[in-house]
């Protein structure tokens, strides 16, 4: 009995605090499934619970940037501040918060003047990001150079963080991703994306890039259905690691274009029980229906 009554003492000591990881769980979530009013509603309440989360403001602030894509003109302005506020104040909160940081960059290189937009601001958010974490101070420098129709300049810093740091998994991610979004280079993307996983076996998103990879281009389909289960083994734990529904839906793509049908329908189901608001898996879905 005694034991029972501590167990239940403990429980309602730590409530407020499991609740808070949880709301923060949750918004964290639904931004994962691209529904950001759900998303803003749970991250209000996670920092009314605890103004002092930086963590909180700052998918909050993430929300807040999702929402306003959506609004209409009269409403995106506001929308733009509170975004440039709750990355501000999780800065604030926390100067080592380097995504926050990384949101901040984004804004004052996009934001128009009359909305706080700001080059200058924007390249010293990219200085104190790569004093505290050189590779993504090199990303956010790239994104600043690429915003500004500089793509030499944006691929020189990216190559510059793998020549400064080559063991480093990341260094070549963020690499290949550039030489996939931009360049459209998906021979030197695919070369980068294997040199992370070389680099560092345990980094996962690697594994689910090859997989991208292989669904995009139909080579290497046995290397991408591997790297695909394989991450599919794995639960995402940062802003760097991509969603499973969308693991799910490449590896479906995969097996789409090997004319297995029934498994790239289970594939393409469990992506949208995984998230619904993903229209290119619905259509996905169609095909092999």
């Amino acid at each position: 009995m005694a034991t029972s009554m501590a167990a239940l003492l403990i429980l309602s000591l730590s409530t407020p605090l499991l609740a808070q990881g949880t709301l923060v769980d949750q918004g964290r979530a639904a931004l994962t499934r691209r529904e950001p009013e759900r998303a803003v509603d749970l991250l209000e309440r996670a920092v009314a619970q605890d103004p002092n989360s930086a963590e909180a403001h700052y998918l909050l602030g993430d929300a807040y940037g999702d929402l306003a894509q959506k609004a209409s003109i009269f409403k995106q302005p506001g929308l733009a501040r509170k975004t440039r506020e709750e990355f501000e104040s999780a800065v604030q909160l926390d100067p080592n918060h380097v995504q926050a940081r990384f949101g901040l960059v984004q804004y004052y290189i996009m934001a128009p003047g009359f909305m706080g937009g700001d080059d200058k601001k924007a390249l010293a958010q990219a200085e104190e990001i790569k004093k505290r974490d050189a590779i993504l101070g090199h990303r956010a420098a790239a994104f600043i150079d690429q915003h500004q129709k500089k793509p030499d300049l944006a691929r020189r810093e990216l190559l510059d963080a793998v020549k400064e740091q080559p063991a480093s998994p990341r260094a070549h991610y963020f690499l290949a991703i550039f030489y996939l979004a931009t360049d459209k280079n998906m021979k030197a993307a695919t070369d980068e994306f294997e040199a992370a996983v070389k680099a560092d076996p345990n980094y996962m998103p690697g594994w689910f890039q090859i997989g991208h990879m292989a669904a995009l281009t139909g080579a290497n389909q046995s290397r991408g259905e591997e790297s695909l289960r394989k991450y599919l083994t794995y639960t995402p734990k940062s802003d760097d690691d991509p969603p499973l529904a969308r693991a799910h839906y490449w590896l479906g793509m995969i097996f789409e274009k090997q004319g297995k049908k029934s498994d790239a329908r289970q594939s393409y189901t469990t992506s949208l029980r995984l998230n619904p608001n993903q229209k290119d898996v619905t259509e996905a879905l169609k095909r092999v229906s």
